[in-house]
């Protein structure tokens, strides 16, 4: 994988970066696509967010969250760990820590 990574750093062809992932492989993309001049965009430890309107669907909502945050224990480039609830959807935070208390780990 070193290898795939470097050919995309080194490469004079490919122009620019994005990535998603561990501080440790950003940081190393970071440096020698940088070093090469490509523009790179690196996101580190990234914590993806949700923003909860007040007119989302309350229980769709409620369950893609607790999905979203617990799912797959958080392994999957698309867990959630931050959701910014809008308005009146603050009124669905107890209930939202109710459903997560009811979650059972299992293997």
């Amino acid at each position: 994988t070193h290898d795939s990574v470097n050919f995309i750093c080194d490469n004079p062809d490919i122009r620019a970066i994005s990535f998603v992932g561990s501080n440790a492989a950003g940081h190393h993309i970071y440096e020698r696509g940088s070093k090469n001049g490509k523009r790179v965009q690196a996101n580190l430890a990234a914590k993806n967010h949700g923003v909860v309107m007040p007119d989302a669907n309350k229980e769709n909502t409620l369950n893609q969250l607790c999905g979203a945050a617990f799912g797959a224990a958080g392994q999957r480039c698309m867990a959630l760990s931050v959701a910014v609830m809008v308005g009146e959807a603050r009124n669905w935070i107890p209930e939202l820590v109710e459903r997560d208390k009811k979650l059972k780990v299992t293997a």
